[in-house]
């Protein structure tokens, strides 16, 4: 398509004056690598900015909103330019790594700075930027218990604004255990060989994930699967029974398991009747559960008395209460059911 804007020359490029710095951010929404097109988000903290820096690079005078137009990006490149709002559009570019660079180098040179997103434009339905960011944490959210409590944050921020709320020493670690809700957390179960670790894993998961059977040493390696506990996602690792093994192999994945649970973010110690779990080290926090406890319904055994949760993965008993006691273990009740403003995002919440 044959460009109508004026020319742009180099000279005019260069002597051009320098915007304000942070007036406009940009970033792009591609992949850094080459492609045939590129696409790079520029905003702005007003309109006229946007319309300034968009006029310089393009000769285009100012776009109603929604307006897709051709232009000529200097003597750098051509390719479209797309009005997503009056603070907010988008640059479309070839692709190619040293158009991109150019073109970076040219909006630095202006004082652009990169940014990191979140901006309220990005959502263009959200009141404030506290909403922005809590779209944009919605739509990469792990776990469903994680949208009421984003949605809820605006006005808790602004309600904490109003009360005169400062963050404490209790709000940083509420903030940690509440980021499980974006990223799944990482579940290790150890215990002894055969004691229905793997079988609790398939019916924790309500599918066949590792194969169960009535021998020791079936599980070689370690296996997980990605399970919703009581509106909390988790990424569940069934690892091999403990035992001491001169085979090769099992002695690998024992290694393999050891290094899991120095990860996890929590350890599920699983025992049965008359088959206690095996003493293991590690930081991570723990929780006791008994399996097969339809074998032992009265809870007479040492490891059912020991035991937090009971379940039986045949039967299906105690899964809700499994699920529900995982959830407290990694994000309390007190966590999710607090008021207070919840920094959910890299870049930190702050209340105005």
């Amino acid at each position: 398509m044959p460009s109508t804007n004026r020319p742009t020359t180099s000279r005019q490029l260069i002597d051009s004056s320098l915007m304000e710095p942070g007036l406009i951010e940009s970033r792009w929404e591609t992949a850094p690598t080459a492609g045939a097109v590129a696409i790079c988000r520029l905003r702005a903290k007003d309109a006229g900015a946007l319309d300034r820096i968009l006029n310089e690079l393009t000769g285009l005078n100012a776009k109603a909103t929604g307006s897709i137009s051709h232009a000529k990006f200097g003597e750098i490149d051509d390719g479209l330019v797309v009005r997503l709002a009056a603070t907010t559009a988008l640059l479309m570019p070839h692709g190619g790594p040293r158009i991109v660079a150019r073109l970076d180098g040219w909006m630095a040179a202006r004082g652009v700075v990169e940014g990191r997103g979140g901006n309220q434009d990005t959502f263009l339905e959200a009141q404030d930027s506290h909403e922005a960011l809590a779209l944009h944490a919605i739509a990469t959210a792990a776990s469903p218990r994680a949208i009421p409590l984003l949605l809820a944050q605006s006005q808790r921020a602004e309600a904490a604004r109003v009360r005169g709320w400062i963050a404490s020493a209790h709000s940083t670690p509420r903030d940690s255990r509440l980021a499980h809700l974006l990223n799944p957390p990482r579940i290790v179960a150890v215990g002894a060989a055969n004691v229905g670790k793997s079988s609790l894993l398939n019916a924790v998961a309500a599918r066949t994930v590792a194969i169960a059977m009535d021998f020791a040493g079936t599980t070689r390696d370690a296996v997980a699967a990605r399970v919703e506990l009581d509106g909390l996602v988790v990424d569940w690792f069934d690892t091999p029974g403990i035992r001491a093994s001169d085979d090769e192999i099992e002695r690998a994945a024992q290694g393999i398991a050891h290094r899991l649970r120095a990860g996890a973010n929590l350890v599920l110690e699983v025992s049965a009747p008359g088959m206690p779990c095996p003493m293991i080290e590690g930081d991570a926090p723990r929780l006791r559960a008994c399996t097969r406890i339809d074998l032992d319904p009265a809870h007479d055994s040492a490891e059912a008395r020991a035991a937090t949760v009971h379940v039986s993965a045949t039967e299906r008993i105690g899964l809700p209460e499994l699920a529900i006691a995982v959830r407290r273990a990694l994000i309390s009740d007190e966590d999710l059911s607090s008021e207070d403003p919840w920094d959910f995002h890299e870049a930190p919440l702050k209340v105005p």
